[in-house]
């Protein structure tokens, strides 16, 4: 086959076809983890791991602390207890979540007039530099894009709230999660919209609906409430939408067919995800992004033992095309570089169809 560009390789698998070899992304990479390479530079990190989606950014904010203040600022240790993504973040964000030296510890919305103040304006080239987007675009213009952004609106409808208020609230007064739940929908939807209008070939939506073995809610009441949301998403953003979550999301991939979702990341293994069993059920409907092991694979030095995780996915997705290699979440601090760097470099080598 002939060789392709990262951009023909990815939209060939959106578009359900064979590419020359599977693509590789990441969902995110942590600002700390970015100082373990030795850089301080996201895009150059990218270009050392030859990944094939470059991101488009939505930008959110904590008191005025942005998302990934940790690779610009420096930020004490103690108020990076999460990581570098959420360094700084400290009280409430315009979400209505609450945190702590980095680390999110609950949400404050109980009321309708809590929607009213903690659905935030959309400043749309203020989340998203358009001017700056356009030069990586150019700069980059054999890779393929996606708008990546973990403020989809299952997840945050239940942070904002606090996941125990959430539960009680959904036996209380659902009405009331119902309407947050719209508004976040028509949020995101809008984010998504512009993205592509900027130029994303498809959409990242982070949006976390399970626990590790478990979903949130039941798989049932979760159709009932996603399909409506998930289904506006995809129509407003007129390019794939591709669903994060964590966790075991097995149960959840109907709704997701069901709302035109295009495809999943991260297919997290250690939360129960198997992927044979949902290559063999889902794999012609949806397209599978993920399920290297992030939480212990990734994080050790041992090269062999992250060839044979590639070699796993590989054998058990790879069949078919619509698959893309990335980890089963993100490549977080806690990753070592040279586990992270051998995945990616053993993923090109043996993802040749």
């Amino acid at each position: 086959m002939i060789a392709m560009t990262s951009k023909e390789r990815v939209r060939a698998v959106l578009q359900g076809k064979i590419p020359d070899r599977v693509p590789t992304l990441t969902f995110g990479i942590d600002p700390n983890f970015i100082k373990k390479m030795g850089s301080a530079d996201l895009e150059k990190t990218f270009e050392v791991f030859g990944l094939d989606v470059y991101p488009i950014y939505s930008q959110n904010w904590c008191q005025g602390m942005p998302l990934g203040a940790g690779a610009k600022l420096d930020i004490p240790a103690e108020m990076q207890t999460s990581g570098g993504t959420y360094a700084g973040w400290d009280g409430i964000d315009e979400f209505g979540r609450i945190w702590k030296r980095g680390s999110y510890v609950g949400g404050v919305v109980r009321t309708a007039e809590d929607i009213e103040k903690y659905v935030p304006a959309l400043q749309l080239e203020k989340r998203t530099n358009p001017a700056k987007t356009k030069q990586s675009l150019d700069k980059y213009s054999d890779k393929a894009f996606a708008l990546i952004t973990h403020t989809g609106p299952f997840g945050l409808t239940m942070e904002s709230m606090g996941f125990e208020e959430f539960l009680y609230m959904f036996i209380d007064d659902r009405k009331l999660i119902e309407t947050l739940l719209w508004e976040r929908t028509l949020w995101f939807a809008e984010i998504a919209a512009y993205g592509a209008e900027l130029g994303a070939d498809f959409i990242l939506m982070g949006d976390d609906a399970a626990f590790k073995g478990s979903t949130f809610i039941s798989p049932q009441d979760f159709e009932i409430l996603m399909i409506p949301c998930f289904s506006h998403i995809v129509k407003k953003a007129g390019i794939p939408v591709i669903w994060h979550s964590d966790g075991y999301i097995t149960p959840l991939l109907d709704t997701a067919i069901k709302s035109g979702i295009a495809g999943v990341h991260s297919l997290e293994p250690t939360a129960g995800v198997d992927m044979a069993g949902v290559k063999k059920d889902y794999g012609e409907k949806l397209i599978l992004v993920g399920n290297v092991d992030c939480g212990e694979i990734l994080c050790q030095a041992d090269r062999q033992k992250v060839r044979m995780e590639v070699r796993r996915c590989m054998d058990q997705a790879k069949a078919g095309g619509r698959y893309i290699l990335s980890d089963s979440n993100a490549i977080h601090s806690g990753c070592h570089p040279d586990a992270v760097t051998e995945m990616f470099r053993y993923a090109r080598k043996i993802g040749r169809y």
